[in-house]
């Protein structure tokens, strides 16, 4: 009896010691990361949830029309280079005021209202600025048609300014 509990004890020893815990393992990796072309790879954190008011703001003034604001909002050159927007069809859009004069016709050609589901702010570890991933529900009027899809942005903020933002779109899957 006195053998198998000294086989037992050295056993909880011996594997108590060489096992993490499973929290000890998550710790180690950082809950998300960005990674180069080139493939590397940079760990990415919570950032300030300030940037989520920010983005609310910015997509409240295009709702509201107010171009002068989305215009204040927009920083002309940050570290990763001019002001740009990459649409989903492909576009870039290079400039504020190129993006304004865009906002003007499409406006007035189909009427896109934003209504945002998520966003989440996260810090890329080596960059200067941080970034906003949100996602909305657009609806547009093209042809006569209300026309409704989904988008996500991903979008750069530096010294509290959009800096540039990249749009990925789903259409709307029909429920029936």
């Amino acid at each position: 009896m006195r053998n198998l509990i000294l086989l037992i004890l050295f056993s909880v020893f011996t594997f108590s010691c060489d096992t993490p815990t499973k929290q000890e393992a998550e710790m180690e990796r950082a809950p998300g990361f960005a990674r180069t072309q080139a493939g590397e790879q940079y760990s990415a954190n919570d950032a300030n949830p300030a940037n989520l008011d920010i983005w609310d703001k910015y997509i409240d003034a295009h709702n509201n029309r107010d171009l002068e604001l989305i215009a204040s909002m927009n920083i002309d050159s940050t570290q990763m280079g001019d002001f740009r927007i990459l649409s989903p069809n492909g576009q870039i859009i290079r400039g504020s005021d190129t993006q304004i004069e865009f906002l003007k016709g499409w406006f007035e050609a189909e009427n896109p209202t934003w209504r945002t589901y998520f966003s989440y702010t996260m810090k890329v570890d080596g960059q200067n600025g941080e970034w906003v991933i949100s996602g909305a529900e657009l609806k547009r009027t093209v042809d006569g048609q209300e026309v409704t899809t989904y988008d996500v942005a991903d979008v750069y903020i530096e010294e509290g300014k959009i800096g540039a933002f990249w749009v990925f779109r789903r259409d709307a899957v029909p429920t029936e």
